[in-house]
């Protein structure tokens, strides 16, 4: 079954090239998981249930759009030589007219969702890169590089600062959060499920 169409990439947030800056001279280099950094500090995770929930939500609604659309084409199939032409024809309709409606919610879902990953990770970015930078400059690194990009031949773990960015993020956001915690459950309401961890967007197909 055809599934929604979605380009999850939290990696094209990020400008190419911003953590890697020319050194002037002798100096120590480091490398960072962005994609880790942005996701996996207490408000990514959070993020990432706002999102993977919405993600979800338009799934199934496109999946339920496509059982009708199946359930039509079978009735048409099977009725071929006991439905009336007019019928035939009223099922035809219905068909090319869930069609359609199937693409909009496609194209709908692509562009809300994108603009949804804007407004939950992009402030998360931000921290980050405010973060990655002050701990560069304490820290004398000359070069920070992305982990993810394709240029990194060798890389000494030693070198991977990711986890305490991730820690020095988190204790900057406890500080003033940027996602909203989620409200409280309704009475009777069954349990949200725990939320599926998103694709690494950052890394090409």
């Amino acid at each position: 079954m055809r599934k929604l169409i979605l380009i999850i990439c939290i990696g094209l947030l990020v400008p190419a090239g911003l953590f890697a800056q020319a050194p002037s001279g002798a100096g120590r280099v480091a490398v960072v998981d962005t994609q880790r950094a942005v996701t996996e500090n207490s408000e990514g995770k959070k993020a990432q249930e706002k999102f993977m929930a919405e993600l979800n939500k338009r799934q199934k609604e496109f999946e339920d759009k496509q059982k009708v659309m199946a359930d039509s084409q079978t009735k048409l199939q099977n009725g071929d030589k006991t439905l009336s032409d007019a019928a035939k024809g009223d099922l035809a309709k219905q068909i090319d007219k869930i069609q359609t409606e199937l693409q909009r919610m496609n194209d709908d879902a692509q562009k809300d969702l994108q603009d949804l990953q804007q407004q939950l990770f992009q402030p998360i970015l931000q921290r980050a890169q405010d973060v990655i930078k002050s701990y560069s400059t304490e820290q004398g690194f000359a070069v920070v590089f992305d982990s993810q990009a394709n240029s990194i031949i060798y890389r000494d773990d030693v070198a991977d600062i990711t986890t305490e960015i991730i820690r020095r993020l988190d204790a900057s956001l406890a500080k003033t959060p940027t996602v909203p915690a989620a409200a409280p459950p309704k009475a009777g309401a069954p349990p949200a499920s725990t939320a599926p961890k998103s694709p690494d967007p950052a890394k090409k197909q």
